[in-house]
């Protein structure tokens, strides 16, 4: 026999947990995700907005926290998608805690490797009828290492690798689940094309949605990960 307060509390958990409900949870998650990516890449915000004044090489440095904060949001965001929602403050935090050393180590080659490419790719002109046919290859090559990297740290904020399985596994994840890299890759492509056809300054406002569509798509390649390269 169900009693009056069972009916009330089951009513109640109905309530809480419509789609428009999870919806809004999720949409809360991502804003509140957003800022706190925003607050741990200030210095780069500054850089892009006196790039101009300082030149492109005030930007390179200020990509390095950019790194542990990625990891962060993934972690919060993969908790999220997991059904721990309303913790995304929290579990930034935690991730950014947890992972902030290896995810420096990891990140930095990266990073390096697409500011070569970036030196490259402005110093096309200079290379008179070569360039047009340059210049898709560095973008299509740029777009491959930016995709490995953000496999890499999505992968750190999933499992605890030694760095260089990390760096394997980024690599792996290409031929493993081909879906998965070409909608992370297209998610990068799209979104670099549109900050540059409008403003940087749209950064903050598409680096928290950017990441979690990132997650949202890399679901596959993080359950196929886990079955075939973790203990039961």
């Amino acid at each position: 026999m169900v009693t009056e307060r069972q009916l009330v509390v089951q009513k109640k958990a109905e309530y809480g947990a419509g789609p428009l409900f999870r919806a809004a949870g999720a949409v809360a998650g991502v804003m509140t995700g957003s800022a706190l990516l925003v607050l741990a890449n200030v210095l780069l915000l500054v850089a892009l907005a006196a790039a101009p004044l300082a030149g492109v090489w005030l930007v390179l440095p200020a990509l390095v926290p950019a790194g542990p904060a990625l990891v962060a949001c993934m972690y919060a965001f993969n908790r999220m998608l997991a059904g721990h929602g309303g913790q995304v403050y929290q579990d930034f935090i935690r991730g950014y805690r947890m992972n902030v050393g290896q995810a420096l180590q990891v990140w930095l080659p990266y990073l390096l490797v697409l500011a070569v490419i970036a030196v490259n790719l402005a110093g096309l002109p200079l290379l008179g009828p070569a360039a047009p046919a340059l210049r898709p290859a560095l973008v299509v090559l740029a777009l491959i290492v930016a995709t490995a990297g953000l496999n890499a740290l999505l992968l750190l904020s999933r499992f605890s690798f030694r760095t260089r399985d990390l760096y394997r596994l980024s690599l792996y994840s290409f031929s493993a689940r081909k879906r998965v890299s070409l909608g992370n890759a297209g998610i990068l492509f799209v979104s670099a094309t549109l900050l540059l056809m409008t403003t940087t300054y749209l950064l903050p406002v598409l680096a928290g949605t950017v990441v979690f569509l990132v997650c949202l798509n890399s679901r596959p390649l993080l359950a196929l990960v886990e079955e075939k390269f973790t203990a039961a």
